[in-house]
């Protein structure tokens, strides 16, 4: 039997071993009943270690690939036979289509949209993921709170957390939210696993196939495959510089009766909008007499480098009616999966009840590690460095997009923070915009994935999040570059 073995694979030797012997198994080229040679056999003609060969065949053992009996040879198991996966549907396929409830395709289509979008090239620079720049993390200040929170004395890290959350952690995000003006305690608080998370629990508990909610448009692009899976009806509000459309709004509601309105009111995804002050204040007003919940999410609200400062529209809502989304992955990271609720008492306890069931807590060990990180004062620090920070890569982006962007082709408005630039294209309507520029050596997102219905227009979304002045400036030429082939 021979293998190849490639040391300078990345592929370690151990998992080489494995998978080609596994491929000669299933190809048939080994067949049931052959006989293997010894761990010692095969590691003398590899010229590997004799440890590497045992835990190999232990693996496969262990996997049904082997069979074997004290003082005997290994032999290759006769296993059931495997289909091979092909592009028609299989029984297996109908099978599982019929224990699902609803029509999953669209969610397997935008899983496999999320996954290549996670994907990253060499030498491709990408402003698809609103995700913040890992090199802005002091890692050595996170490896003290980890430490810290390791070696708390006081909460097992290694146990359950109370569902609503870990308390001193949520006394801490009231604590900043107050910065912002909204007054709140920490039973107002309930921790989640990131915004999608808070958005999924409000729906499990707020939104039957009867209600009625209306979304801006465009919109986030994963709030879309959550809406259509509750089957509630949509109204969708356009977004126009300064907020959303409310005289659009005031005739859904002359017409019909709203449960919830979800609205990102500072640097709005995907536009960058920040809507206007006047406007937030007729819109809580509209909700209020009409007993439409506002669902207020507040993805960068912190990330403010023009203008005046806009104060959530939590910050004004006297009778309860807004459920604010927070979160620390726009700004910290994404991969601690932590956000929150805040909201009335009342709902919060409605919503814990619901989280108790479907997950009971979220990660103790993640929320004593932001607390202690929030304690002592590094957040804060943080949310400074990443507004110097993003400001510079802001203004950079903005003077690239006039330098090298040309004029008939693209428009777009400056936001005042934020990461996101919202792009109008003047193209041929046929044109595969993600295929395009990835031709380039660049990633964006196209516009259209941002509507419920198809949009008329082009557009493009990019994200500064996770690139530096020089990779912005260097995208957006290829950008510029990859407009003016286009015919």
């Amino acid at each position: 039997m021979l293998l190849h073995l490639d040391k300078s694979k990345s592929e370690t030797i151990f998992d080489q071993i494995v998978n080609q012997i596994r491929n000669l198994i299933d190809s048939g080229d080994l067949a049931p009943g052959f006989l293997m040679p010894s761990t010692r056999q095969l590691a003398s003609s590899l010229g590997v270690n004799r440890s590497t060969v045992v835990r190999a065949y232990e693996e496969l053992w262990s996997l049904g690939y082997f069979e074997s009996t004290p003082g005997s040879y290994t032999k290759v198991r006769k296993r059931k036979s495997i289909k091979h996966i092909n592009s028609e549907k299989s029984e297996r396929d109908d099978f599982w289509s019929n224990h699902f409830i609803g029509d999953n395709n669209l969610f397997i289509e935008n899983l496999n949209s999320y996954r290549k979008n996670t994907k990253t090239d060499v030498d491709v620079i990408s402003f698809q993921r609103l995700e913040p720049d890992p090199r802005l993390i002091n890692k050595k200040i996170i490896a003290s709170c980890f430490r810290d929170a390791l070696n708390d004395t006081e909460q097992n890290i290694f146990g359950y957390c109370h569902s609503m959350g870990f308390k001193p952690l949520r006394e801490a995000i009231a604590s900043h939210m107050r910065l912002h003006s909204v007054n709140v305690e920490a039973d107002n608080v309930l921790i989640t696993n990131g915004s999608q998370n808070s958005l999924e629990l409000i729906f499990q508990s707020l939104v039957g196939k009867e209600d009625s909610i209306a979304v801006e448009t465009p919109t986030y692009s994963m709030l879309i495959p959550l809406v259509k899976y509750y089957g509630c009806k949509v109204y969708e509000i356009p977004m126009h510089s300064d907020g959303l459309d409310l005289k659009v709004l005031k005739k859904i509601t002359s017409q019909t009766k709203l449960k919830l309105l979800i609205t990102t009111p500072t640097f709005q995804n995907p536009t960058g909008i920040t809507m206007s002050q006047a406007k937030r204040e007729e819109l809580i007003n509209i909700c209020e007499d009409n007993n439409i919940l506002i669902i207020e999410d507040s993805i960068e609200e912190e990330l403010k480098y023009f203008g005046k400062v806009h104060l959530p529209v939590k910050s004004i809502d006297t009778n309860g009616i807004v459920i604010y989304l927070g979160t620390f992955s726009k700004i910290l990271a994404p991969g601690l999966r932590l956000g929150w609720i805040i909201a009335d008492v009342e709902c919060i306890n409605r919503l814990t009840a619901l989280k108790t069931i479907f997950d009971l807590s979220t990660s103790t060990f993640s929320q004593l590690l932001m607390y202690k990180y929030c304690k002592s004062g590094q957040y804060e620090l943080h949310i400074r460095k990443c507004m110097r920070a993003f400001r510079k890569r802001m203004k950079v982006a903005l003077k690239s997009l006039k330098m090298y962007i040309p004029k008939d082709r693209a428009s777009w408005d400056e936001p005042l923070g934020g990461f996101l630039i919202w792009i109008k294209l003047n193209i041929k309507p046929d044109v595969n915009i993600e295929e395009h520029f990835l031709k380039y050596r660049v990633k964006v997102i196209d516009g259209k994935n941002f509507f419920f219905s198809a949009p008329k227009d082009r557009y493009i979304r990019l994200s500064i999040a996770k690139s530096n002045e020089a990779e912005i400036e260097e995208g957006i030429k290829r950008l510029g570059r990859a407009l003016e082939s286009i015919e």
